[in-house]
């Protein structure tokens, strides 16, 4: 082996390694940024003497979210499974992973929305 393929081979593996780092950390400032971009507009209405109106800390995800996340998983999950075990890698037990994560949100969701339902039947009818 030249020198040449030896280094090529090592900066695959490095880069390699390096972008899910990456995107987590770019992940992790985006999402702070957005934070510190709220609590500065929520000093700034207070400083001014306005109301800080209580949406502007609402969770964003809205009521469906978790559905969404679970069903995404699990089908993730599920299709991890397949192609690996169809491809003949022994490693298809991967996808247990993602799948079990979409079927806990699932259960979440479902939880939620019986709760939800259950709060509407106490106060009754609008």
């Amino acid at each position: 082996m030249d020198f040449g393929t030896t280094i090529l081979g090592a900066m695959g593996i490095v880069l390699g390694l390096m972008l899910p780092v990456l995107l987590v950390g770019l992940i992790l400032w985006y999402k702070a940024r957005r934070i510190a971009l709220l609590h500065a507009t929520a000093l700034k209405l207070a400083e001014k003497g306005q109301p800080v109106p209580p949406s502007l800390f609402a969770d964003q995800a809205g009521p469906k979210a978790n559905l969404r996340q679970g069903v995404v998983l699990l089908m993730l999950g599920l299709g991890i499974c397949v192609a690996l075990y169809l491809s003949g890698i022994k490693f298809w037990a991967a996808g247990i992973i993602p799948l079990f994560t979409g079927l806990g949100y699932l259960i979440v969701w479902k939880l939620e929305d019986g709760d939800s339902a259950d709060s509407a039947s106490i106060r009754g009818p609008k």
